[in-house]
């Protein structure tokens, strides 16, 4: 049995926390099968030469990233570097997926390109530059996002929404190779689809990408998002492009002169 704490902490509900099926959110179907698979994103380690205990974030964003390869057929890579620290990551500990989600609600996110991994952990969690920040701003100008939590017997109702944010047991397997709960939740992943044994299929970022779980596996606290970019008014998106490229030269300049 394995005790580690791979970057999980539980989050405290509210009252005023959205659920699926309240319709508060606005989510639609977008992807009928429930499958995610054709979407999958790039496989980013969450563990490196260090250990990042940001599992919340890479996993959230990974199910952003699906999300805008459906819709808009252009796979993004946010920085989930970026989150980790603006979220307020716990190098030690981890995070929760409301903070994380929050955080991105609030302060947008960046190309992983403009804040890549870090050799160390100090520089991983280092103050995120103001410029970085800004551009945070600016994606949220282009685009909105929610989230919502679903009902353990819900989730096949939430995966034709969106793939499904979870905290699982890690890791350990049974003689049949499917992963099993023997212990509480301690990592964070996305559940992506039911495989043709009705057994939850998610990605992770700790090792390999794709797991199989036991059929009936627990998955805690799950989680769904809505993606969608923003009406803009010509002018307005005018306005905007060239406020994009005053934050890029900006940070070249920044980078430049540090």
């Amino acid at each position: 049995m394995n005790n580690k704490n791979y970057g999980f902490k539980p989050p405290v509900m509210v009252p005023e926390d959205f659920w699926l099926g309240s319709g508060k959110l606005g989510s639609v179907d977008l992807n009928p099968q429930g499958d995610w698979r054709p979407y999958l994103p790039q496989l980013e380690h969450q563990r490196k030469k260090i250990e990042t205990q940001a599992c919340v974030s890479f996993g959230t964003l990974s199910a952003l990233e699906m999300i805008h390869k459906l819709l808009y057929f252009v796979e993004p890579n946010y920085s989930d570097r970026f989150i980790a620290k603006m979220s307020e990551t716990d190098p030690n500990g981890g995070n929760t997926p409301k903070k994380v989600s929050e955080t991105i609600k609030h302060a947008g996110t960046i190309p992983e390109m403009d804040y890549p991994f870090a050799d160390s952990l100090g520089e991983y969690y280092q103050d995120v530059p103001s410029t970085l920040k800004y551009l945070g701003k600016v994606w949220l100008g282009k685009y909105g996002f929610g989230y919502e939590w679903v009902a353990k017997d819900k989730l096949k109702e939430a995966l034709p929404r969106s793939p499904v944010g979870c905290a699982v047991n890690a890791w350990n397997q049974n003689e049949k190779g499917e992963y099993i709960r023997l212990g509480s939740s301690n990592h964070w992943c996305v559940l992506v689809a039911y495989d043709e044994a009705d057994r939850p299929v998610i990605w992770d970022s700790y090792d390999e990408g794709l797991k199989t779980l036991e059929k009936d596996y627990e998955l805690d606290f799950p989680q769904m998002y809505v993606l969608k970019k923003k009406e803009i008014a010509q002018g307005k998106k005018k306005e905007s492009i060239a406020t994009a490229i005053i934050a890029a030269l900006a940070k070249w300049l920044n980078d430049i002169f540090k």
